[in-house]
């Protein structure tokens, strides 16, 4: 009988845990895989650093506080990105994205200038700090509070202030100096 109420104990719980990890899959996915993406995490890479978030959250899932999932999730998703920068580093590897084929059909010109114009607002962003710029991918394009990325980095709130003030001023310049002819 013990073992029957334990058996069906387990089962609930077993449920309860596989409800909450797809809440959160379903939930925050997209806002992972986007933040990772912006963190440097390369194409190629991003299904992979994405299942590493949510298997740590997983197995923390007992510490995340409802209502606070998506600033852990990222949390998770900033250290997921600087391991994977420092791995790609230290391997010396070429991420598959930079060798893909350009596409060969043409592009309308407004297409093109969009792209170009993305590619190059990318290409600044990476070329931020890393704390830089994780506070401003963190805050601006996550849209979490200072409070929050503070948490999240362990820095004090003052610091990702100046940090996303730094990083706009740094992406003001660069894109001033693009335009020049």
């Amino acid at each position: 009988m013990d073992s029957v109420l334990t058996l069906r104990a387990s089962e609930r719980k077993f449920c309860s845990t596989h409800r909450r990890v797809r809440s959160l899959v379903d939930d925050h996915l997209d806002a992972v895989v986007r933040t990772l993406a912006k963190l440097g995490v390369a194409g190629s890479m991003l299904d992979d650093a994405a299942q590493q978030v949510f298997v740590i959250a997983t197995g923390k899932l007992e510490t995340i506080e409802v209502g606070r999932e998506r600033p852990y999730l990222l949390g998770i998703a900033v250290r997921v990105a600087s391991h994977s920068r420092r791995t790609v580093q230290r391997r010396r590897e070429s991420p598959l994205d930079e060798l893909a084929m350009p596409q060969a059909a043409p592009l309308p010109d407004q297409l093109l200038d969009e792209r170009r114009a993305y590619a190059l607002l990318e290409a600044i962003v990476a070329d931020l700090p890393d704390g830089m710029r994780e506070a401003f991918v963190l805050f601006e394009i996550e849209e979490l509070s200072a409070g929050e990325v503070a948490e999240l980095l362990e820095i004090p709130v003052g610091t990702v202030a100046s940090r996303v003030r730094r990083a706009r001023e740094h992406i003001r310049q660069s894109l001033l100096r693009a335009r020049e002819p």
